[in-house]
């Protein structure tokens, strides 16, 4: 009977491949089954959002849950693989049920016992079953190719509320694992030592495309600001439901696909200053615009003033800025550093869009800031 292995704690488990010895001569200890294991990190700085909640942490949170699928290739590689058929895990449930425990799972999986047998991996968070309840509360709708292989594919429907809004994320393909199982003085028995090369590392990406608005003033009328009211901020005819996939190559990696949207899946949001959106990455129609209505006012020597349509300053005791509309479409809006248009959103890009408050009009501009590429989680091998 295999030899348990013992779990660390600060080494989550997971994902286990099951094995066997075919030769009784073999010694226990070099045949051991030997587990994978989870261990949370991330490699750059995160904000994101699932189930309601800001990830603060920069971690899946306690009760949080990644889909992970696994392919098991024989002696083949992935590239050799034309079957590439989930087999060995699809849409498996990993729960992170504390900070500094193991991921929960079941089945438990093993390594396989044969040096030259391939798995490879790939996982996507938040988790989904499929279920309708899961599907309304996350948008998340996971399923394989029509053939039944390849990699995962995903419908994703995002939240018209901005606190149910998910931070879809899809890894990183980890292909042929494990790439080197000896490290022994004796090269010619295996198992003796599983190598950091064995460390299955989900690289996680944005799926979506993180979108904020921020107001400014002029340094020029700062002084003579009375007060700007920012009563409906808008954005207008912006796809809200497509397909996500991935492509893999051993040289260029894996690379997110956005397909299949339609002008049946669109949505307006009402946005806040306050809030950021996850939205899909689209290029951005003709049609989709930035609407706000507001009021503005200026005050010069306890006498109110604004200025008229031609930039000119008309003292007054009314403000007349008041309850106007502006409407601008967001493929015209420009990159404040290149003054490039922004005509698309990509994913795992940080948009913010500004509104600028100056004398002669309100002017609109957009930078793209560090969001953090990914989130990173490792499947190690337990020591036995």
């Amino acid at each position: 009977m295999p030899r348990r292995t013992h779990t660390y704690a600060l080494l989550p488990a997971l994902l286990m491949l099951a094995a066997s010895c075919s030769d009784s001569t073999t010694e226990p200890d070099v045949c051991a089954p030997r587990a994978v294991s989870l261990l949370a990190y991330t490699a750059q700085p995160i904000a994101t959002r699932a189930d309601s909640a800001l990830l603060a942490d920069k971690i899946i949170p306690a009760g949080g849950s990644i889909g992970v699928y696994a392919y098991y290739h024989d002696n083949a590689t992935w590239s050799t693989d034309a079957a590439r058929h989930p087999s060995f895990m699809c849409n498996q449930q990993a729960t992170n049920i504390g900070l500094d425990e193991p991921f929960s799972y079941a089945p438990l999986k093993y390594w396989p016992n044969e040096e030259a047998d391939k798995v490879s991996f790939i996982a996507y968070y938040p988790y989904s079953g499929g279920t309708t309840a899961e599907i309304n509360r996350l948008g998340v709708t996971p399923c394989l190719l029509p053939t039944g292989s390849g990699m995962p594919v995903f419908r994703f429907h995002v939240n018209d509320d901005v606190r149910s809004q998910v931070d879809l994320m899809l890894s990183d393909l980890v292909a042929d694992m494990p790439r080197s199982r000896d490290t022994d003085a004796d090269p010619a028995a295996p198992f003796n030592d599983l190598t950091l090369t064995d460390r299955v590392r989900f690289v996680f990406r944005h799926a979506t495309a993180k979108i904020e608005f921020r107001v400014a003033v002029d340094d020029a009328i700062r002084h003579d600001l009375a007060y700007f009211t920012l009563h409906e901020l808008h954005l207008t005819n912006i796809y809200n439901e497509a397909q996500l996939s991935a492509t893999y190559t051993s040289a260029d990696g894996t690379s997110l696909l956005w397909s299949g949207y339609d002008d049946a899946h669109m949505a307006d949001y009402s946005c806040k200053t306050t809030e950021a959106y996850l939205l899909l990455p689209q290029t951005l129609r003709d049609d989709a615009c930035l609407e706000l209505r507001y009021d503005l006012a200026f005050k010069s020597g306890g006498t109110a003033y604004t200025y008229d349509d031609e930039g000119n300053l008309v003292a007054t005791e009314d403000y007349i800025y008041h309850n106007r509309v502006a409407s601008v479409p967001l493929n015209t809006l420009l990159l404040a550093a290149t003054a490039e248009p922004i005509t698309a959103w990509q994913a795992s890009h940080h948009y913010v869009y500004t509104i600028r408050l100056s004398a002669r009009r309100i002017d609109f501009t957009g930078e793209v800031v560090d969001w953090g590429e990914y989130v990173g989680y490792s499947v190690t091998p337990e020591a036995s």
